[in-house]
């Protein structure tokens, strides 16, 4: 049977407003004192719009991203563009096998770039000489997993539009 809903087009507007709700989160002080235990919500957007808009979301904007996020909280010069960058373009590299999965294992694919993300920070930040932050700092990854199929979701119903009866 055919569904009883299609997609609507997604203005540029809609996706620039929610990777600014997305920074803005991501730079509240209370995301900072939680540390390790909040999610990269920034990084799970760019994962899904990257995924689901690659024509207009790639690795320029994660890059974007990154710099906006360093002088947000003032970390390591270009650690942010690089890292965003990084998963940009892998999402774009498997986009096709990624975009036809269901949600439960497009969670998996963003687990895996989440967990890659925080990696390449953490080895950064050792190659500088930073201490070793402790096994908690890969908790991230595995608490923004489980919230991709409701965020999926929740950007999905501003695109739903009922089908009209005569199709």
């Amino acid at each position: 049977p055919v569904s009883s809903q299609i997609l609507r087009p997604i203005g540029p507007l809609f996706v620039g407003a929610t990777l600014l709700l997305a920074l803005l989160v991501n730079l509240l002080p209370c995301h900072a004192t939680l540390n390790n235990l909040a999610p990269d919500f920034v990084a799970l957007l760019l994962v899904y719009w990257t995924l689901n808009q690659p024509r207009r979301i790639g690795v320029g904007i994660g890059f974007l991203l990154g710099i906006l996020m360093y002088v947000g909280n003032g970390t390591v010069l270009g650690l942010h563009a690089l890292v965003y960058s990084v998963i940009a373009f892998l999402t774009l590299w498997r986009n096709r096998q990624i975009a036809v999965a269901p949600f439960w294992q497009q969670a998996i694919w963003a687990f895996i770039l989440l967990f890659l993300a925080e990696t390449i920070m953490l080895v950064v930040r050792l190659v500088m000489g930073a201490p070793f932050a402790g096994w908690s700092y890969f908790v991230s990854p595995f608490l923004a997993a489980p919230l991709w199929t409701p965020l999926s979701n929740l950007i999905l119903m501003h695109q739903r539009a009922d089908v009209p009866k005569e199709l």
